[in-house]
């Protein structure tokens, strides 16, 4: 696994994130929100999580300026998960329908321009002297796969992980905006807290703690990554359960985040069961990222992003909810929630001194 994912490196990233999602603020959200208005919360932290890695570094034809292009192209790309990305066309062969033939075809593309981006920023590094830019994250990518002795394909492998963590997170606020619909208590305590701690850098991401209660509770509940998959290497037995080797098999993290044997009153969205940080009971009764060795790559800029894009929001705007009765489409032929209309709030810009006394 890369070591530019791991939680140390955070520290050193954040603050260059901030200035990126002011950018976004002014380019992307106040022209969608103008003087007041009701928005799709999902489309808007879409178009958010879609352009922040073209500001972050991993710039390409589909950057900052055309984010709703990437969104599509990542839902295409989710469709086949999880198909082994590294060649599709061999998981599949000729047996794949045209649509499935289709968005091969568009993870070839994206793997192909991930090369070229790992190209193209190797032959502009070797001109560079010194350190790398701390706000560059591909060059960053590089360096740190470099360190560990992996190949420019696990970079292309971590490129695409970054786009899609960001699409996820989109869906993941999605969710969260849809239970807070029925609980604006939580929401109002949420905003305060939010509100009362300017974002300046890692250590004050982390005084964000309700904040962050609020996101695992809306993980528990509605988990972007349903179900995760597994192969067998060896024959294996698992309480009573015999499990032959050179098999696949399927987990529900959906399932087992509801399961009342460790979650009491589970179907409530209740952030205090997380007061004490993640829930002293067994770690793989709770793994939204995954587990293990293989566990999402992105976790920690997930978390990240998700605070910083909640800061944002809670601080330049006023969020009101428009009840629809939607709730998070859970589609189990899928490995991933679907949302699909709303959450709709009428968002109001709040005023420069109503932001700056704060």
């Amino acid at each position: 696994m890369t070591t530019f994912f791991q939680k140390q490196n955070m520290t050193e990233l954040t603050p260059h994130f901030i200035p990126l999602m002011d950018r976004l603020l002014e380019t992307k959200v106040k022209p969608m929100v103008k003087g007041g208005n009701v928005v799709d919360l999902h489309e808007l932290s879409t178009i958010i999580f879609s352009a922040l890695p073209g500001v972050v570094g991993l710039d390409c034809p589909m950057g900052v300026d055309e984010p709703e292009e990437i969104g599509k192209r990542v839902n295409i790309l989710l469709d086949i998960i999880p198909a082994q990305l590294a060649n599709p066309m061999k998981t599949f062969g000729e047996m794949a329908s045209t649509k499935k033939r289709n968005t091969i075809q568009m993870v070839i593309e994206m793997r192909m321009m991930g090369r070229n981006m790992v190209h193209e920023k190797r032959k502009e590094m070797e001109g560079w002297e010194g350190q790398n830019p701390s706000d560059d994250l591909l060059a960053w990518l590089i360096t740190a796969n470099d360190a560990a002795g992996l190949n420019d394909e696990e970079v292309v492998d971590d490129i695409l992980t970054v786009y899609l963590v960001m699409d996820n997170m989109s869906k993941q606020i999605g969710s969260l905006f849809i239970y807070l619909v029925n609980h604006p208590e939580i929401y109002q305590k949420m905003e305060t807290e939010l509100r009362n701690t300017p974002i300046t850098g890692q250590r004050s991401l982390a005084k964000l703690t309700y904040t962050e209660m609020v996101i695992l509770e809306s993980l528990r509940m509605t988990p972007v990554l349903l179900r995760g998959t597994r192969w067998m290497k060896n024959d294996a037995t698992v309480d009573g359960y015999h499990i032959p080797g050179d098999v696949q098999f399927q987990y529900s993290q959906y399932v087992l985040h509801r399961n009342k044997k460790f979650w009491p009153k589970p179907r409530e969205f209740d952030p205090e069961r997380f007061a004490n940080g993640i829930p002293g009971v067994d770690d793989m009764t709770f793994f939204p990222f995954l587990a293990g060795p293989r566990a999402c790559l992105g976790k920690h800029v997930a978390m990240v992003s998700m605070k910083l894009m909640l800061s944002m929001m809670a601080r330049n705007f006023d969020l009101t909810p428009q009840p629809t009765g939607t709730v998070p489409i859970v589609n189990q032929a899928m490995a991933v929630t679907r949302l699909k209309g709303g959450p709709f709030y009428y968002v109001q810009p709040r005023s420069y001194e109503q932001v700056n006394e704060e």
